[in-house]
């Protein structure tokens, strides 16, 4: 059931990032080796929030299914109680707690890593591939440029327009017919080759245009993203995370994103477990046919654990709460969720459905 839940989540979680991919594919002309490359690096990102929750609807379907064949009632016949089911689903808790956390803390770094370097080849190899034709393109620092006709597969690019600000004092306007962007290595910037076209120079005195009318002309481009940036808190492993905090000012918004993310990295994974516990005694007490409701309430339940660990990010990294403390809140809430639900399954309580909603409280 595991297996069958992991594929089908990461499935349908892949799916909806492969509009994008496919746009690459089809309109940018990237090629099928570095999209592949793409989704496996994805993989590792995908597969953090996957496996909890292919794990926790494995459990909860597992143990519906027993209560609907009444094969929890005949257990209790036979004096097993609820607690001594519970070591084997802790075993495999923890099985998926270790998984999560070598997502957590090697290879979704190493794999956001990775990705950002492969978007940064290959948007050197084709240094077209983020202009977008018929729109006022401001990548670039101080630069506005306009394309009419972008060939999907790379080529001269037709209609060209551009505005240049950067000596404030003598800005100027390019127009060409046609043009093609390269990737200069030594000098690590784009530079665009531009094609029989005129410049209109404004004069140092403001009063006059210059124009001068060329057959190939090169402008060199600053792209923002090949500048040397930090990396994101997702991207750094932990030794780098702890160098970065230690680097970070007291009660900035960058150390609490550092604090966060640390604290991230096993709350995510211990939540697993949580969460198995929380659904275990749902599985048992409650009376729902089907394992489309099961599958169903399982992502409701993640999707809550998921809307709570974002709520307390944002609390956290705007210092509403203890940054430290905010990752662990969802784990603290299913904590209580599960104290109380394993109560009234240890009691013999069942968990009611009333008109299709669960009312842990309603008494049969």
């Amino acid at each position: 059931m595991f297996a069958v839940s992991l594929m089908a989540i990461t499935t349908i979680v892949f799916m909806g990032r492969i509009t994008r991919v496919m746009q690459m594919i089809i309109t940018k002309g990237v090629g099928v080796v570095d999209i592949l490359r793409f989704c496996l690096l994805l993989l590792p990102y995908l597969l953090l929030f996957t496996i909890p929750m292919a794990g926790m609807i494995a459990v909860l379907v597992t143990f519906l299914r027993l209560s609907n064949d009444n094969e929890i009632m005949a257990l209790k016949t036979s004096g097993i109680s609820a607690l001594q089911l519970l070591p084997p689903v802790l075993a495999f808790s923890l099985v998926i707690t270790g998984a999560a956390l070598f997502f957590s803390l090697y290879a979704t770094p190493w794999g956001n890593q990775e990705m950002r370097q492969l978007l940064t080849e290959i948007t050197k190899r084709r240094a077209d591939l983020g202009i977008q034709e018929q729109v006022f393109n401001n990548d670039f620092d101080r630069v506005v440029l306009f394309i009419n006709n972008v060939p999907p597969a790379g080529g001269l690019m037709e209609g060209v327009f551009l505005a240049d600000d950067r000596d404030p004092q003598v800005p100027y306007v390019i127009t060409a017919d046609k043009a093609r962007m390269l990737y200069d290595q030594k000098s690590e910037r784009l530079v665009l080759q531009l094609f029989q076209g005129r410049v209109l120079r404004l004069s140092e005195d403001r009063i006059s245009f210059h124009s001068v009318e060329f057959d190939t002309y090169q402008v060199p481009l600053e792209l923002f993203q090949f500048a040397p940036k930090p990396k994101s808190e997702d991207e750094m492993f932990w030794g780098e995370l702890q160098q970065a905090l230690a680097q970070a000012p007291l009660g900035s918004v960058e150390r609490n994103k550092l604090l966060i993310e640390i604290n991230r990295r096993f709350s995510l994974p211990l939540g697993v477990t949580i969460m198995i516990l929380t659904v275990m005694p749902l599985g048992i007490a409650t009376q729902i046919k089907g394992r489309a409701v099961g599958l169903i309430l399982g992502l409701a339940i993640f999707l809550l654990y998921y809307l709570l660990l974002t709520a307390a990010w944002r609390l956290g990294t705007y210092g509403f709460v203890p940054p430290a403390l905010a990752p662990w809140l969802p784990n603290l809430v299913f904590l209580g969720l599960a104290w109380y639900l394993w109560g009234r399954t240890r009691k013999d309580l069942p968990i009611g459905v009333w008109e299709g909603t669960l009312w842990p409280w309603r008494e049969r």
